[in-house]
C-alpha cells in the first residue's frame, strides 16, 4: 500500500469514528429523561435542536462514505435512507424514556436537517473542487 492510499485509509477510519461516536452521543442524548416543566412551557428550541443534529450527523455521514470512495448518488440516498430510518427508531424508542414522547414533528425536523446536512457537504465539495463520482 502506498503513502497516499494509507493516509486515505486512516482519514476514513478516523472520519468514520468520529461520525459513530457523534451518532452515540445524539442517541444517548435523545433518550435521557428529562425533567418536566411545571409551567408546562413548550421548548421554543427543540426542532432547530434535530434539524442541526441530524444536519451534523448527515455530514459525518457523508464525509465517512466519500472517504470510503462510494459514488456520490449512491452515498447521499444512502445517508438520507440511514438518517430516515435512524430518526423514526429515536423517536418511537423515546416513548420508552421518562417525559419523553415520540413526535411527528421532531422527525420532519430530522429529516430537513438531513437535507441540509447533505447540501452542505456537497457545497463544500464543490467549493474544494472535488468532482462528484
Amino acid at each position: 500500500m502506498d503513502s497516499a492510499s494509507g493516509r486515505r485509509s486512516k482519514l476514513a477510519f478516523v472520519i468514520a469514528v468520529v461520525a459513530a461516536l457523534y451518532w452515540l452521543a445524539m442517541f444517548v442524548g435523545t433518550h435521557l429523561p428529562v425533567v418536566p416543566d411545571p409551567n408546562k412551557v413548550p421548548n421554543s428550541w427543540d426542532k432547530l435542536q434535530h434539524l442541526s443534529a441530524f444536519a451534523g450527523l448527515a455530514v459525518l455521514l457523508c464525509a465517512a462514505g466519500a472517504a470510503w470512495d462510494i459514488p456520490t448518488r449512491r452515498l447521499l440516498m444512502t445517508v438520507l435512507g440511514i438518517i430516515a430510518v435512524y430518526g423514526l427508531f429515536d423517536e418511537l424508542t423515546q416513548a420508552f424514556v421518562p417525559h419523553r414522547e415520540p413526535d411527528l414533528y421532531d422527525w420532519v425536523a430530522n429529516m430537513l436537517g438531513a437535507g441540509l446536512g447533505i447540501s452542505v457537504y456537497l457545497v463544500s465539495r464543490q467549493l474544494l473542487g472535488k468532482q462528484p463520482s
